[in-house]
């Protein structure tokens, strides 16, 4: 994601001036921090930037390795590795530059940690734990709505207020936690009260369906069935959970039942929905499907199940890494919710929404548009600021501004929404950039037609300047505001 590449690029020793709780935005810096750390190590861009999720991804096997250890044993362990390998959603996600795979690591992480506590009877595990809540919650404040149930499981479980060592244990880690997490959240408690009150208002704008509705409380399992398992993953774990409950095959298994159902009701109860929202819930899922799988009794038909159902996942895996032109882009078993976007039951997909799928070779024009501009621009006694009206994914104001200062081009992005103010709605920019057909996403593309117009029909003001063809296969327009 452009956005928390370019706030990368802050962290980098000279880049920024700003205080070290201002240099991201409305984010936690931790994954920042690491992106940055790459780009200090080899060199700033967006290929370098995806090497930050490695450790992440070694951090996600730990947790899960370690909740199958505790609830079924090694064999579970390893399997509980190899699903979480083969999950669909984690490989798309694992190749973005997104907070939440972080999250699903550090979620891990701290379940596993907060088992080894036993109870916070041990000192060690009690102070990791800490360490880990600070650095997940300084990834995203997420983390806090998938570990506070499950915190208060153990502390009820184990009554901890009948030893002193337990709550000096705990009262340590929740002071680790808090004071870590607290060097960057109490210098920007205001503006997160007010960030969080606007984001609410994204789910409605997307047309998400309110909190306290059927679709909302389905929501999550139709995107664990179709965008984040898919179906055959999915009834494993229908499955799996069944025979967890029924024979009892996991041990200790009500945290592990906390920790799934606490955080799906977490991120059900936002207003704000979205498959990347859960995606910590599907390492812990591993688990219980791992466990099912190895008291599958020995014998032929055992492991050629374990064979099919490996050839079956490889082949999924390869499909949305790489494709496979045989088969259907998708295909769809009843179709879902219709908001900004439709969530349907799939069987499988081979790319999500186009974003993230088998690699595609393209230039969407950011170099030449930028190089354009500063050419343009050359000598004029102003500062360059460049307004995108679309908003695509490859498009968008965000990554325009990765790529000026990637490359060192004195020109800034934005994104202008309103066109209320008629031609005054592009004061703010000295240049304007235009696209044909798909503008994006709608609830932040909702006046472009209006924007288009204004731009077109005020020649005298606009002034065309060069035309871009995109692999969507529309054409950019480049304007000179005069």
């Amino acid at each position: 994601m452009a956005v928390h590449q370019t706030y990368a690029l802050n962290y980098l020793p000279g880049a920024s001036d700003n205080r070290f709780w201002e240099k991201s935005g409305n984010y936690p810096p931790f994954v920042h921090i690491v992106i940055a750390i790459a780009y200090w190590f080899l060199h700033p861009g967006p290929h370098v930037a995806i090497l930050a999720n490695v450790p992440a991804t070694i951090l996600l096997l730990w947790g899960v390795y370690e909740m199958g250890l505790a609830f079924a044993g090694t064999r579970a362990a390893v399997w509980a590795c190899i699903l979480t390998t083969l999950t669909p959603f984690l490989i798309w996600i694992s190749r973005e530059t997104l907070l939440d795979y972080w999250l699903a690591a550090w979620v891990a992480a701290g379940l596993a940690l907060l088992l080894k506590t036993s109870g916070f009877e041990a000192g060690r595990y009690s102070f990791l734990f800490g360490v880990a809540c600070a650095l997940g919650m300084l990834t995203k404040w997420f983390f806090a709505g998938f570990i506070v149930v499950p915190i208060a499981y153990i502390i009820v479980r184990h009554e901890i207020w009948t030893s002193t060592r337990r709550m000096m244990n705990c009262v340590a880690a929740f002071a680790i936690a808090g004071f870590g997490a607290g060097i960057w959240y109490f210098p920007n408690l205001l503006k997160l009260v007010r960030y969080f009150f606007e984001n609410a208002q994204i789910g409605a704008r997307e047309g998400e369906p309110p909190v306290l509705s059927f679709q909302s409380f389905i929501y999550y399992l139709r995107l664990l069935e179709g965008y984040q398992f898919f179906a055959l993953l999915f009834c494993l774990i229908i499955v799996s959970v069944l025979f967890a409950y029924k024979d009892r095959i996991l041990n200790g298994g009500g945290y592990l039942a906390v920790a799934i159902v606490g955080g799906w009701l977490a991120m059900t109860l936002l207003r704000t929905k979205d498959p990347r929202f859960t995606m910590p819930l599907l390492g812990p899922m591993t688990v219980v499907m791992a466990a099912w799988i190895t008291t599958w009794k020995r014998g032929w038909i055992s492991y050629t199940g374990k064979a099919v159902l490996l050839i079956l996942l490889c082949t999924q895996a390869y499909a949305i890494n790489f494709g496979l032109r045989w088969l259907p882009r998708q295909v769809v078993l009843l179709e879902g919710y219709q908001g900004q976007l439709r969530w349907d039951w799939n069987l499988y997909l081979q790319d999500y929404f186009g974003i993230s799928g088998p690699p595609k070779r393209e230039d969407w024009k950011q170099d030449s548009i930028l190089r354009r501009v500063v050419d343009d621009s050359s000598g004029k006694r102003f500062r360059t600021t460049l307004g995108l009206v679309p908003d695509l994914p490859r498009f968008n104001a965000t990554n325009f501004n990765l790529f000026a200062r990637l490359r060192g081009l004195p020109v800034e992005a934005g994104h202008p929404q309103s066109a209320v103010s008629g031609i005054h709605s592009f004061d703010a920019f000295n240049y304007a950039l235009l696209i044909e057909g798909d503008q994006g996403w709608a609830y932040t593309t909702a006046e472009n037609l209006k924007l288009n117009e204004i731009v077109l029909n005020h020649r005298e003001t606009f002034h065309f300047l060069d035309s871009y063809p995109l692999p969507s296969g529309g054409v950019a327009r480049l304007y000179a505001v005069r």
